[in-house]
């Protein structure tokens, strides 16, 4: 996969121009430019009139009505945003809800109780005897409702039952990346989950909608079958049949992202392979 050129905020981008000048398409059409999210107008450089006002990489796509151009970056850090799927631990309950932990570095996020499922039926938690018994330390799969970014709070919700506590065994309905084979997972009490952390950019690449997660993913349940929940930010929590299981697709998982193999001309592919019959076995 080749790698695109950063843009710093301030660079020229003249290749922009002559779309945001009209050009004429073969049908007579006007073609316009739409600015997305990283660029803006500068009207004191006639000459490039479109710059940068933040790091990543230039990314246009074209339709015959209107052409979009933006800067997309991967952040090294996870920044909160309405509708983002999580995973959470757990820290306290109070008697509105619960105090949770999105990442490290950010302050604790709450899950009303008034915005949790308790049961198959999608009965809503109105009272607090029936909020959920879930102890500390424990995984909750979430969804961010607001992000108050001026009083430094985020309150999740838990908008279905496909989500809720990933304690143990889950089904896949819910998850934004999965593995599954016609083997199905069993041996549950002797099966601990795990939740593995991982880049953003790993992120991008298990919940891409092109090819690149879906071999990685392919590669490893052709030896193992699994189960996987990805968080937005930054959590997996992977399943198996096996503790041994379980580990070894932690190990892959790893050492993909520590390595950045989908920065390899093939999506890393072919290193992929190699580790997986090292750690699996051929």
């Amino acid at each position: 996969m080749a790698t695109a050129a950063l843009i710093l905020p301030g660079d020229p981008l003249p290749q922009l121009t002559p779309l945001l000048a009209g050009e004429e398409s073969a049908a007579d059409k006007p073609k316009s430019l739409r600015l997305g999210p990283g660029l803006t107008l500068s009207p004191s450089t006639p000459s490039t009139p479109i710059l940068p006002y933040r790091y990543g990489t230039l990314h246009t796509s074209s339709s015959s009505k209107r052409s979009t151009a933006s800067i997309t970056n991967t952040p090294a850090h996870y920044h909160p945003s309405a509708q983002d799927a999580v995973l959470v631990t757990l820290l306290r309950s109070t008697q509105d809800g619960f105090v949770v932990q999105l990442t490290p570095y950010t302050t604790p996020a709450t899950i009303p109780f008034e915005n949790y499922i308790t049961n198959n039926a999608g009965t809503t938690a109105a009272v607090r005897k029936a909020r959920p018994n879930i102890p500390i330390g424990g995984t909750i799969y979430a969804r961010v409702a607001t992000v108050h970014k001026h009083l430094e709070t985020i309150e999740l919700s838990v908008p279905s039952t496909d989500f809720g506590e990933v304690l143990s065994h889950k089904s896949s309905a819910g998850s934004a990346a999965a593995a599954n084979t016609s083997q199905e997972v069993a041996n549950r009490a002797e099966v601990t989950p795990y939740v593995l952390s991982i880049s953003q950019a790993m992120v991008k690449v298990l919940t891409a909608e092109d090819s690149l997660g879906k071999h990685l993913l392919s590669v490893v349940s052709s030896k193992i079958p699994f189960e996987m929940i990805v968080g937005r930010n930054g959590r997996v929590w992977i399943d198996a049949s096996t503790q041994r299981e379980v580990i070894a697709v932690v190990r892959i998982f790893s050492g993909y992202d520590t390595q950045r193999m989908w920065d390899d001309p093939d999506g890393g592919l072919t290193r992929t392979r190699e580790l997986v019959n090292k750690i699996c076995g051929r």
